[in-house]
């Protein structure tokens, strides 16, 4: 509590910074700061207790959690440097980094550097870094704070650009694994060639890359498993300390058509789930776009075969944090909280792979001399498939069977300077049976979901937003009922209400809002209210929130990528600021 309370006073003093969009000159280059904060103070909720929703001794951190990042960087000329201090103090409860610390330690901070010199066609980059190789397949090191999420390689990078035709990219380092550096070494190199400007062609856009990523296990002697065939327990990666990783790429734009596709490989076996043995692995990745005029259309589709790739492979299955490339969900990320309530989370980690895709479709009516009145149409369908696999747990083949479908579509209406309607629907269909263990038979989970949303807007200050949401489902949860009221004071204050309520006892019998009482050890069902109430403040370029509520457990995903929300009650606050 007292933490909560020296935490918020000082994110009250921070709301009296006037001049947070001005950079700070020192000598002849600049200074810019940004400070990330998000904290929670966690409240007793008997009732999530009581059903087993919160564990009381899981509350290791305390009654407050925040997660923190500053960031500070320095420019002059070409030359820049920076260094982000990311605090936790302690960590937030629900995020890998706090579950799964490497260090051995309540390690509360963990601090990056980095120094570069771009110059028109070169540059080197010394300390960490953060890039990508093609769509990620083989090789992404990013940030991702709603994740907590950072694998930003120590080490050093050099990359030449010549005449725009050809570019060449070197890199080498230590990736971060949660809390610590990795005694593992991540190597690779990258080349584009863009065959367009070497053909004179200027009417469109035409190259070839490639990349080639390796991952050295420094001590791989450590890392034991069971042989599947004898039982034994044996070093399977004994004399294979190197991965060697390849994609071949291609990008074609013209008339406002685009191609771009890529296949990806592991050359040599390695680990990808713990209970599977070791195989090599392969990707498949096409992206299709079309647009003329207010219609636009793109098709996206993949198929992965054991593809994760782990930063540490004697650490594999402690969470999205170990992993050192990028495969995201190819599925639409709903804003609207019921559409979002049962994410497509992938089935290539207990199968090895998966194949599909999706299909997006917009189309804007409006008339060209009336700004204030026009019709958006957009349309979106996503699917998945397992792939055919052995199982060794049944020591049986499997054949690949559907575990995804999304279709969903939404009608946006401006009826004129006032007012704004959207109407979305979503019809999903998921594999229940996927997200927790590879089966021989499926579990299908079917819902439909209606969203209205409102926003009309009284003057030029005040605007008011209604949203109202269904869910109807006969299996898993039920049905859902949700609501929102957001009423903004332009530019500086907003302030919403809000209510999420599983308002029909499910009629699943395996899956869904059956809960077993810890003291009887009965089963029951529980319809709860997730409610919240919050505001906002904004100032050039600083931004407070703060909130209470009841948070479902559930998922939470940021590009494609997804992590696991524990249930909790309590005060939330969230502060950006930069200058």
């Amino acid at each position: 509590m007292k933490k909560f309370i020296l935490f918020l006073g000082a994110a009250i003093a921070m709301l009296s910074v006037s001049e947070a969009s001005a950079q700070i000159k020192v000598g002849e280059g600049q200074v810019s700061v940004a400070l990330e904060s998000n904290s929670s103070y966690y409240l007793e909720d008997k009732t999530l207790e009581n059903i087993g929703l919160v564990m009381p001794d899981e509350r290791v951190r305390g009654d407050f959690g925040t997660n923190d990042y500053l960031k500070t960087d320095y420019t002059l000329g070409r030359f820049s440097a920076g260094i982000q201090v990311d605090a936790f103090l302690p960590g937030l409860y629900g995020y890998d980094l706090y579950t799964y610390q490497q260090s051995g330690k309540d390690k509360p901070m963990f601090i990056s550097k980095y120094a570069q010199w771009e110059d028109q066609n070169w540059g080197v980059r010394i300390g960490d870094i953060y890039d990508q190789f093609g769509n990620g397949l083989i090789f992404r090191s990013y940030e991702d704070r709603a994740l907590a999420f950072n694998n930003s390689l120590l080490g050093s990078r050099l990359h030449l650009n010549i005449n725009n035709v050809a570019s060449f990219k070197v890199l080498a380092g230590k990736p971060r694994l949660y809390d610590v550096r990795s005694d593992n070494w991540v190597y690779g190199a990258d080349f584009s060639v863009a065959l367009s400007e070497i053909l004179g062609w200027n009417g469109g856009i035409l190259s070839v890359e490639g990349s080639y990523v390796g991952r050295y296990d420094k001590d791989i002697s450590e890392f034991d498993m069971p042989d599947f065939e004898t039982n034994e327990t044996i070093n399977t990666l004994d004399g294979k300390q190197h991965l060697n990783m390849v994609s071949g790429r291609m990008n074609f734009e013209y008339a406002g058509f685009s191609l771009r596709g890529e296949y990806a490989a592991k050359l040599t076996e390695d680990l990808f789930n713990p209970s599977l043995p070791m195989a090599k692995g392969n990707v498949l990745y096409l992206d299709m776009g079309y647009n003329y005029k207010r219609f636009s259309a793109s098709a996206t589709f993949r198929r992965m075969e054991n593809m994760t790739t782990s930063i540490d492979n004697r650490q594999l299955g402690i969470g999205g944090g170990n992993i050192m490339n990028y495969v995201p969900l190819l599925t639409r990320q709903h804003t609207y909280s019921l559409a979002n309530l049962n994410p497509y989370r992938g089935s290539s980690v207990h199968t090895g792979g998966e194949v599909g895709g999706q299909i997006d479709i917009y189309y804007s009516l409006r008339k060209p001399k009336v700004r204030n009145k026009y019709w958006n149409f957009h349309a979106n369908f996503s699917m998945f498939n397992t792939i055919d696999h052995y199982n060794s747990n049944y020591m049986q083949d499997f054949e690949g069977r559907n575990v995804w479908v999304d279709f969903n579509f939404d009608v946006e209406r401006q009826w004129s300077k006032k007012m704004k309607t959207t109407f979305l629907y979503s019809f999903q269909r998921w594999d229940e049976e996927i997200n927790h263990f590879d089966s021989p038979k499926a579990h299908y989970c079917r819902s439909h979901i209606f969203v209205g949303d409102v926003t009309y807007k009284f003057n030029k200050k005040h605007s008011m937003r209604f949203e109202a949401q269904y869910l109807a489902s006969e299996d898993y949860e039920g049905d859902w009922l949700a609501a929102t009221i957001e009423y903004n004071f332009a530019p500086k204050f907003s302030f919403y209400v809000s209510d999420m309520w599983n308002c029909e006892e499910m009629q699943d019998g395996l899956y869904g809002n059956y809960y077993t009482d810890l003291n009887t050890f009965e089963g029951d069902n529980y319809l709860l209210h997730y409610y919240q109430v919050g505001a906002s403040y904004t100032h050039n370029s600083l931004r407070a929130q703060i909130s209470y509520g009841r948070n479902r457990a559930g998922f939470v995903c940021s590009g494609g990528v997804c992590r696991f929300q524990p249930a909790f009650t309590g005060v939330n606050l969230a502060i950006t600021l930069s200058f």
